[in-house]
Formats: C-alpha cells, sequence, structure tokens
C-alpha cells in the first residue's frame, strides 16, 4: 500500500466531501420563513461558511497539486497542513458559536450539522500530515 498516496487521495476527498456536508442544509431546507434563520446559521462564527467552505477547498487543490512541480513540494506540503488545520479550527469556532433556532424545531437533523462538518474535517489536516510526512522521508 502506497501511503503517500492513499493519504492524498483521502485529504482531497474529506475536503471535498466537507464542503458538500456544508451546503446540504441548502438542498433540504426550503421556504422563505427560514431564510434569514438559515443565513443566520452560516454566519456563525468567526470566519462563517465561506471561510470553512474557502480553506476546505484551497486543501484540496494544494493537497493535489504538491507533486506538480510548480513549488518546492516539502513547503507545498507544509501549507497543506496548515490549511487543514486552519479548516477544522474555523469549522471547529463556527460550530460552537451556532445558536439554536426555530429552524432547529422543524428540522432536527440540522442539530448534529454543524457537528458532523467538524468531524468531516478532521481527516483533512491528519490526511496532509501523513502526506507531509511520507513525502519528506
Amino acid at each position: 500500500m502506497d501511503l503517500r498516496a492513499v493519504s492524498r487521495r483521502v485529504g482531497i476527498a474529506a475536503a471535498v466531501v466537507t464542503v458538500v456536508a456544508l451546503v446540504a442544509p441548502y438542498a433540504f431546507i426550503s421556504g422563505a420563513e427560514y431564510a434569514d434563520q438559515l443565513a443566520a446559521y452560516y454566519a456563525s462564527g468567526v470566519v462563517g461558511w465561506g471561510g470553512i467552505a474557502l480553506f476546505s477547498l484551497l486543501s484540496a487543490v494544494v493537497i493535489a497539486s504538491v507533486e506538480r512541480g510548480n513549488v518546492e513540494p516539502g513547503t507545498l506540503a507544509g501549507v497543506a497542513v496548515v490549511l487543514g488545520l486552519a479548516t477544522t479550527a474555523s469549522a471547529a469556532t463556527w460550530a460552537l458559536a451556532v445558536e439554536p433556532s426555530a429552524v432547529f424545531r422543524d428540522h432536527l437533523w440540522l442539530v448534529w450539522h454543524a457537528p458532523a462538518v467538524v468531524a468531516l474535517t478532521v481527516p483533512v489536516p491528519l490526511a496532509a500530515g501523513v502526506y507531509a510526512r511520507e513525502l519528506l522521508t
């Protein structure tokens, strides 16, 4: 088993799945009565959902481009680890800042959405760290 290739794929997949899970409520919750509440839900935290999505997608791009040869691979692998940590940290601050509203009563699964997003971000820095270790050894 090539740990370097596996960790690279896991990091990219985890970053993309994080973004898909992050925007899932938009697909399942509709109605004008929930628009303001959903906007407040996503704006919670230090950087909101936009920052989490940005860090996550940047992590995927950086992990995917480490071996392309444009930048020294060791440096880019380190950047991938830092972006992964930023993704998890921003998701955690967002999840802690979310305040329940009426939309939570009607959609009980939304209570677990923010913690699930945080859990999905954890493999990103872990996979990036394993990838960096394998790349530098």
